[in-house]
């Protein structure tokens, strides 16, 4: 596979040994310990004519330089998110400007709606057809009975009609949404794929009988198992094309059994795919997938795993910096609205207020700045009186 400055291809696999070792340092431990029981890491050679092992010391400056390596990365990343957060201050400082030599945005007003008009869960529920996936789910609601509150929505005198609540022939459309999670339809699957998920070699995949596979959302890792006979590489034949694998051993008459012989789901590319022999354990095969997507199998004649039960998630490393901000920003709003302190956009509008508050004709002017008389809700905004 094509050498990458951050190699996501092991991703899967050492993510399932990190969560279950728990820790940083358990988790360091058991590269080192690969690196003492399979290789000649911590061999010293002792004569040139040593053919194993390194030099004294060798082996630690390899440590040191990889952790360097990662460190000045990891360096370059901080560096370039503290420039784009202070283009974002500056442009925040602009709008600030812009913002305050305009008018003022028009008052809200409150709409009262009684809730004995809103449908109920069951209405909804009944309404919203199966599966559909752009309805929204929300929390399932509790067994006690509630007094019926009038439900107040802030709408902006200045809104419209829009073509997303307008329906064909120009009457307004209301949107239905399904409560409750859905239930488990196959517990037995979600118990499997849970034991799936705790094995490294089959996280986000699964165990068969003569080899497992996980997978990433741009990689595939399949282990298929040999006997402990076969100890070297010409002992196995492994053949990997856009959309086949196959793997052979020589058995102990020297002829070639089959272990794997199937198309694959979905297309790799050949040239960024590789193979590798652990001697008398199995075979690993690692695939580059052409699209990034999630596999519901290795194998077309292979039982399919449901993929809503995996482990989607992808890292931040793999997201634009665009969208690393979005979530970063999101995060801190969460944090801020559980702590009760204001939002990014609260912030702003409490920015522009200040500012704004001391100007001349301001009816606040020479009164020290007080947030409470300022009631910011969405992109509306109310003052209170002096």
């Amino acid at each position: 596979m094509a050498a990458n400055v951050i190699d996501g291809k092991y991703d899967s696999a050492l993510l399932g040994i990190l969560q279950h070792e728990g820790q940083i340092d358990k988790f360091l431990d058991v590269i080192l310990g690969f690196l003492y029981r399979r290789t000649d890491f911590y061999r010293i050679m002792k004569t040139k004519q040593d053919s194993m092992g390194f030099p004294e010391g060798v082996a630690v400056k390899l440590l040191l330089s990889a952790y360097k390596k990662y460190e000045h990365f990891a360096k370059r990343d901080e560096e370039y998110r503290q420039r784009m957060m202070e283009q974002k201050r500056k442009q925040d400082a602009m709008e600030i400007t812009e913002l305050t030599d305009s008018t003022p945005p028009p008052a809200a007003k409150i709409v009262e709606i009684e809730t004995s008009n809103v449908p109920t869960a069951s209405d909804i529920t009944d309404g919203a057809p199966a599966g559909d996936k752009n309805v929204c789910q929300s929390e399932p609601a509790d067994d006690k009975p509630r007094e019926t509150e009038p439900l107040q929505i802030e709408q902006n005198t200045d809104s419209v009609d829009t073509p997303q609540n307008m329906s064909g022939d120009g009457k307004k459309t209301e949107a239905k949404v399904r409560t409750g999670d859905e239930k488990d339809d196959n517990p037995d699957e979600t118990r499997r794929q849970q034991q799936y998920q705790a094995n490294p070699e089959s996280y986000n995949g699964a165990i068969r009988e003569n080899y497992s596979w996980s997978q990433s959302i741009t990689d595939i890792d399949a282990h298929v198992k040999v006997p402990k006979s076969v100890r070297k590489g010409k002992d196995v034949k492994v053949e990997i094309q856009r959309k086949y694998l196959k793997v052979c051993y020589k058995d102990d008459s020297g002829g070639w059994r089959e272990v794997v012989n199937d198309a694959l789901m979905w297309e790799v590319n050949k040239e960024e795919s590789m193979w590798s022999l652990v001697p008398g354990e199995h075979v690993h095969v690692s695939l580059e997938k052409v699209q990034e997507r999630w596999w519901e199998a290795l194998l077309q004649n292979e039982d399919k795993i449901n993929v809503r039960k995996i482990d989607a998630s992808r890292p931040m490393t793999d997201l634009g910096d665009e969208e690393q901000a979005k979530i970063e920003e999101m995060m801190y709003n969460d944090r801020q609205k559980k702590m009760g302190l204001p939002q990014t956009h609260e912030q702003k509008v409490h920015n522009i207020l200040k500012q704004a508050w001391d100007a001349d004709g301001s009816p606040f002017k020479g009164q020290p700045f007080d947030p409470s008389k300022v009631n910011v809700s969405g992109n509306n905004m109310q003052i209170g009186g002096p």
